[in-house]
This record gives C-alpha cells, sequence and structure tokens, in this order.
C-alpha cells in the first residue's frame, strides 16, 4: 500500500510503498537518513493511535493513502556519579554521554535531579553537596557538610535540601544560601520530606520512625508498634497518612494526625525492604526479601494479587504512573513488568551480570531504568522488553536519576 509519512508541521517527509505487516522499525528503517538529538525518540502516528510494540500498520488501522505522522519526543535523561568525582548527565535513548560536571574531589555516592528538572544534587566522599545548572552546566552551590556524605534529595519545590552523612548524620540545608537549616539529633539511615516540604519522616534502623520539622529540627513524634527495622517509610500524597515497611515481615498505613496505625499488611515470609502507594493510592505495593512482590488493597487490607517469579530477594518495586503496570527488580539480575490488575508476568528483563539494585519507570511510564551492581544502568522499553541503551553509569540513584521523575527521599550511602 502508498502511505506517506509526514512532519508534524504537515511536511511530507517521505512516500512508502509498505507492507500492512510492517511494525515501527520497519517503517523507521525506510525512512530517509534522519539525525534527531542524542535524547530524542521518533514515534511514529496514525492520527492519535500510536505504531508501537508488536502493532502493525494493518493493527493500527493504516489504509492506501493514508499518512503516518513522524514525532520526535525527548527521551528522560539519567545522572551518574563516578569513582573518580565526576557527574554525567545520559541520554536513555542511545546510552550515550552528553555532559561531564566536574568539581568534586573523590566518589559521588548521590545523584539526583530537581523536581523541576533544571538542576542536579550531588553527594561526595569529599564532605560537599553540590547543586548544579543543567542549562548552564556549572555549579551553582557547594553545601560544606564537612563529613562524608552518602545521599543527597530535594524537597518537593526544590528549595530545602536533604543530606544524609555515611556516619548517619542528617541535616537539611537551604537550597537558595547553602545555610544548613538543621540537624536532626538522632542516626538516620534514610529520610523522606513531607508534601510540603516541612517535616522530615526519619528511619534510623530501629522499629520506629521519627518525624522531625525542617526548619526547627524540633522532633514532633516517634511512632512505634512493628516488632523489627523499619526499612522504608514514605507520605501519602497529602501528608495525611505514613506507609512504612519492616524487617518483620509487615507494611503498615498510619494516620499522621492520630498517629494511629490504620491497617496492617500481613502475609509475607520475610521482611519488607519497600513499600509504596499507587498513583490512586487505593492500593500499596510491597517487595520483599522472599523473592515475591505484593499489591494489597488499602480499603479491605486483602492481598490482590502475589507477584512471583523472581530467584532471589527483591530489592525494589515500583508502580507505573497510570498504575496499570509494576516493575520489580531482584538481586536475581532481573527486573520484571508486570500487570497490576491481573498480576501477570509481562516482561522479564534481562541483561546485567550482577543483581539488580533498583527499578523505576520513565515519567512516560514506556520506558525502565535498571541499575546493577555491576557498574551499569540499562533503559528498557517496556512494550517489547527491548534494551535501548546501556551506560556505564558508576552510581545511578535509581527512580531519582531520571529527569522529570518525582521523589524526595534519601537513604544513606555505602
Amino acid at each position: 500500500m502508498h502511505i506517506s509519512v509526514i512532519s508534524c508541521s504537515g511536511r511530507e517527509l517521505v512516500a512508502l510503498d509498505a507492507d500492512p505487516s510492517w511494525r515501527l522499525h520497519d517503517v523507521l528503517a525506510a525512512l530517509p537518513e534522519h539525525s534527531p538529538a542524542p535524547d530524542y525518540k521518533m514515534r511514529i502516528f496514525l492520527g492519535t493511535v500510536e505504531l508501537c510494540g508488536n502493532l502493525t500498520l494493518a493493527g493500527i488501522g493504516a489504509e492506501n493513502g493514508r499518512d503516518l505522522t513522524l514525532v520526535l519526543t525527548p527521551m528522560p535523561r539519567v545522572v551518574s556519579g563516578c569513582a573518580d568525582g565526576s557527574v554525567k548527565i545520559w541520554s536513555s535513548a542511545s546510552g550515550e554521554c552528553l555532559h561531564t560536571l566536574t568539581g568534586h574531589k573523590y566518589w559521588v555516592w548521590s545523584a539526583v535531579f530537581s523536581p523541576c528538572g533544571k538542576k542536579v544534587l550531588t553527594a561526595s566522599d569529599d564532605g560537599t553537596v553540590k547543586i548544579w545548572s543543567v542549562v548552564l552546566w556549572e555549579c551553582l552551590r557547594t553545601l560544606q557538610v564537612q563529613r562524608r556524605v552518602g545521599s543527597a534529595a530535594f524537597s518537593p519545590d526544590g528549595q530545602k535540601v536533604l543530606t544524609i552523612s555515611c556516619d548517619g548524620i542528617g541535616q537539611v540545608w537551604s537550597a537558595a544560601t547553602g545555610e544548613c537549616l538543621c540537624t536532626l539529633e538522632s542516626q538516620v539511615r534514610s529520610c523522606t520530606f513531607s508534601p510540603d516540604g516541612q517535616q522530615v519522616l526519619a528511619c534510623s534502623g530501629s522499629s520506629a520512625v521519627k518525624l522531625w520539622h525542617t526548619t526547627s529540627g524540633k522532633h514532633h513524634w516517634t511512632l512505634e508498634g512493628h516488632r523489627d527495622e523499619v526499612l522504608s517509610a514514605v507520605f501519602s500524597r497529602d501528608g495525611g497518612d505514613l506507609l512504612t515497611a519492616s524487617g518483620d515481615g509487615t507494611a503498615r498505613i498510619w494516620s499522621t494526625a492520630s498517629r494511629e496505625c490504620l491497617r496492617t499488611f500481613q502475609g509475607h515470609q520475610d521482611g519488607v525492604r519497600s513499600a509504596v502507594f499507587s498513583p490512586d493510592e487505593l492500593e500499596v505495593l510491597t517487595a520483599s526479601h522472599d523473592l515475591t512482590a505484593k499489591i494489597w488493597s488499602v480499603a479491605s487490607g486483602a492481598c490482590l494479587h502475589t507477584l512471583r517469579g523472581h530467584r532471589s530477594g527483591l530489592r525494589s518495586a515500583a508502580f507505573s504512573p497510570d498504575g496499570q503496570h509494576v516493575i520489580t527488580a531482584s538481586g536475581d539480575g532481573a527486573a520484571r513488568v508486570w500487570s497490576s490488575t491481573s498480576g501477570q508476568c509481562l516482561r522479564t528483563l534481562q541483561g546485567h551480570k550482577y543483581g539488580a539494585r533498583s527499578a523505576s519507570f520513565s515519567p512516560s511510564g514506556q520506558e525502565v531504568l535498571t541499575v546493577s551492581g555491576d557498574g551499569t544502568a540499562k533503559v528498557w522499553a517496556v512494550a517489547s522488553g527491548e534494551c535501548l541503551g546501556t551506560m556505564e553509569a558508576g552510581v545511578v540513584s535509581g527512580g531519582k536519576a531520571y529527569q522529570g521523575l518525582r521523589k524526595h527521599s534519601s537513604t544513606r550511602g555505602m
């Protein structure tokens, strides 16, 4: 059949004699030489229907004489820290290093984008945290922590910075002035900002979690109820509830107002490494050392699905932005994409030499970033399971390393 490929402005790029069985790669292969920027992705649409995955031209309704539209969309960038003190910005589309930032003297343990995507925050063994512009490609501010820093994170509005040193000292800083606003008087392993950025929830290696004010450093209260170490803690979207995961094999939802436990999710056979809310907050996803992840109903506390298939303990689990999929990462080196409605495994992403430390969706939900102990990060297409690019990336801080993906927590390095 005869079809034309046009630009978004309506200019004809090429006329093709195409077969109805053609898929995306066939159409792209037939196009004239295009050289989009390395952080752009080429997509083909018939009207509003995209030619992707295993769909064919016939499958999307393409007929003789129809026009296909070529759309170039920016791919998320990935930031990583390296042992030589450099910070690298990568194209997730090609795996190409786009920029290198230098200024740290020793290993950079943490590197994350700001909520607006225009800045990068890095934490180093040299005792400093730096805020960089990824527009001007220069260092805007250096925070003098004066002890080895394992991680750093922006507050949701980007106005504050939370740091955790390798010896467990948590501090809150002004991103504008570099002033230390407060020091948390407790050993800290991981922290997360409240949605309004006014409070910090801290896990300290015990069975309790503590809430602190980010300006005064005042300790508000302590939640107790787990029987083993709390391994993760997150706020709900409005800050009204907390979700904790513990080595005792359970996850719990708590009210921040009454500090009462509202729901306990019990069913794992080993410690629960992490727990997160679904985007609509109707479900909870837990990842456990017992080789499984579970999806739970917030309303009833019932386990809706158990995700089985990994051969080693799970390191992380996350929902896609639309809540339709789940990604899990395991010590077996693989990441798996699951349907959140059926619990069925849709894709197994294999290619790392060592365990997958984390896996997260891109802001569009069409790609997955995996980070491994083999020193690489990989970007995968969710629809096909194809590896789109490999980055010899050193240290990549999970989902926070994706430009535009908002997450406001910090976990101590080492």
